[in-house]
């Protein structure tokens, strides 16, 4: 919690504000005015939270002078407070407070004092790098940060450093040889595969500056100190809706100011013991993965891609056998059909954090490496559940994946910060249910009370598919490349862009709910011709599928997902409950409210 004035008397002064004669008051972190009365009574206090004020420069007729300059002129009489104040239950804009004294030295030195306590602040961010993708979304990105974002960073004094993207992968790569000194956030201009990209790039970047080892099993990452701020410009912006209620760029870049925060979990995908790369919305295979491998042949199309690339899969309506193995979550208390929604102060979010704190969890530096007894212990068959079918789709859900389109999303009481995922199984069968799971997510229904759909809460998934026995160690060609997770600018990445697919082939008896990847030949099957490669691929094609993590492809179909707890902090209020006004910060973060006295 932020209190920015309380270790602070109360300051008190007569002045004009709004051109009304008032008394202004200053006590406990807050500015607050009541108007001075000519013979009425009854007239109200009005007050502004310092946490909600974003700059305080010297005015002249409700204009601010040079902001290069904050200092106050000696025969200047007039201020303005910018207040990051609330229109709408999710949404912010700039309210300005014009405030004028009779005396310039009386003006100066409230004008001093409140630079000061704005200074004190420390959740705030002095210095971002701003990423602006120019051809996500309907490529709007570059205008959205020179029109909403870029002035409202200058007024508040925030210094920024902009990247226009140049390529696919031009951040992630900035960010592995870029000093990160001094360096408060990362600002993402465009929509979720930017955020993906930056993600990916720093929590890469920060394991490898504490030594941790990526590309052994089970490694434990560490929490990055820079948190990561998104401006929606993308085609769905669902981390952003997700965690405000709104996909408003103003209401985004002051919550970046604010210095509001939440923490959100990451999961870790992995093959054979390798890092792929890193999730925080969720990863989706059969129908939606299917859809991103088609959708990547039409990308001319604009955003309207995903909607023919959908359709043609609805007609195609295929299944996929495949074995899950899951580690049930231990949390009694929540459930995926609780109907309880993660907003701030998430009382399932914050439950068991202080815990993480105090044992040090998340700095854990370069000892973060699980050992092998550990590594054991976490995959013993104790606690682990199997389950196999045929299925359309197979989810795993990181939030909710709500977005404009789909307001209630695919798991709508998944929670950001709680530790766990979601899986969502939905058995194959007809192109009715397949409409009747559409219509329900776009209606702000939940999907998951429908017969042919099952939903666990679970810490960790371990995925195979399973395919007839003449086509095991063969591979399908690799759909279009995905993200590769470089750990230099020279482009080397973790694991190479385009290896093939794992068999993902069980052990005769899964009642031990023991796992295997299984043998693979590059081509399919020792000594097999051209033709017969061919025939196999086409075969395997309608046996596996491919993943569609964050929006990105990962052409392995045997992945393990892990969640990592609160991971990362990304600049947001969190959404306010619905019995409140005033939004909070998840966990007790900065944006908590101080009621006034």
């Amino acid at each position: 919690m932020t209190e920015c004035a309380s270790s602070h008397e109360a300051f008190s002064a007569r002045a004009r504000v709004d051109g009304k004669d008032c008394e202004v008051r200053l006590e406990k972190g807050w500015f607050g005015w009541k108007r001075l009365s000519r013979g009425r009574t009854g007239t109200r206090d009005e007050h502004v939270q310092l946490l909600d004020v974003i700059a305080v420069l010297p005015s002249r007729r409700g204009l601010e002078l040079d902001k290069g300059s904050r200092t106050c002129p000696s025969d200047h009489l007039e201020l303005t407070l910018f207040e990051a104040k609330r229109k709408h239950p999710y949404n912010r804009a700039v309210h300005r407070i014009v405030v004028e004294f009779s005396d310039p030295s009386l003006c100066q030195e409230w004008c001093t004092r409140l630079q000061r306590l704005l200074a004190e602040i420390q959740c705030r961010p002095q210095q971002v790098h701003v990423f602006i993708n120019p051809v996500g979304g309907r490529k709007r990105a570059p205008q959205i940060y020179d029109q909403y974002v870029g002035p409202l960073f200058e007024l508040a004094g925030v210094a920024a450093v902009v990247t226009v993207t140049e390529r696919a992968n031009h951040a992630l790569d900035k960010l592995q040889s870029m000093d990160l000194t001094g360096i408060d956030g990362f600002i993402c201009v465009g929509g979720d595969g930017m955020f993906h990209e930056v993600l990916n790039g720093l929590l890469i970047r920060t394991q490898q500056d504490a030594g941790v080892i990526l590309e052994r099993a089970r490694f434990l990452p560490v929490r990055p100190r820079i948190s990561i701020g998104i401006v929606p410009a993308g085609s769905t912006d669902a981390v952003v809706y997700g965690t405000t209620g709104t996909v408003d760029a103003t209401t985004s870049a002051l919550q970046i100011i604010l210095g509001q925060t939440q923490a959100l979990d990451v999961a870790s995908i992995e093959s054979q013991g390798t890092l792929l790369r890193f999730a925080s919305l969720a990863c989706s295979y059969g129908f939606l993965g299917d859809t991103l491998e088609h959708s990547e042949t039409l990308r001319w199309m604009g955003p309207r891609r995903y909607d023919i690339a959908g359709a043609r899969c609805f007609i195609k309506n295929r299944g996929y056998e495949c074995k899950i193995r899951y580690l049930p979550s231990d949390d009694d208390v929540s459930h995926p059909l609780d109907k309880s929604l993660c907003v701030a102060n998430c009382v399932v979010c914050s439950r068991g954090i202080g815990e993480l704190l105090a044992n040090g969890d998340f700095e854990k530096g370069a000892s973060a490496v699980a050992t092998n007894e550990e590594v054991a212990e976490s995959t013993k068959d104790g606690d682990w559940q199997c389950m196999e079918g045929r299925f359309s789709s197979v989810v795993a859900c990181l939030s909710a994946c709500a977005s404009p389109r789909s307001k209630a999303g695919l798991s709508p009481s998944a929670h950001f910060g709680d530790g766990c995922l979601d899986l969502l199984t939905v058995q194959h069968g007809s192109r009715t249910n397949t409409l009747r799971q559409f219509v329900r997510v776009a209606s702000q229904g939940s999907p998951l009370t429908l017969p042919f759909v099952d939903v666990r809460r679970c810490k960790e998934i371990q995925f195979r598919p399973v395919v007839p026995p003449h086509l095991e160690g063969a591979r399908r060609n690799d759909p279009p490349p995905g993200l590769p997770l470089s750990r230099s600018s020279s482009q080397q990445p973790l694991q190479q862009n385009g290896v093939h697919r794992t068999s993902g082939i069980y052990p005769a008896s899964s009642s031990t709910c023991e796992l295997s990847d299984g043998a693979e030949s590059p081509q399919g099957s020792p000594g097999s011709s051209t033709e017969e490669s061919g025939a196999i691929q086409v075969q395997l094609r309608d046996h596996v599928s491919i993943w569609n993590v964050d929006g990105e492809i990962v052409s392995q179909a045997g992945i393990d997902i892990r969640v990592h707890r609160q991971l990362i902090t990304l600049y947001c209020s969190g959404i306010p409950p619905p019995d409140e006004v005033t939004p909070t910060g998840c966990f007790g973060g900065s944006g908590l409210r101080v009621s006034p006295t």
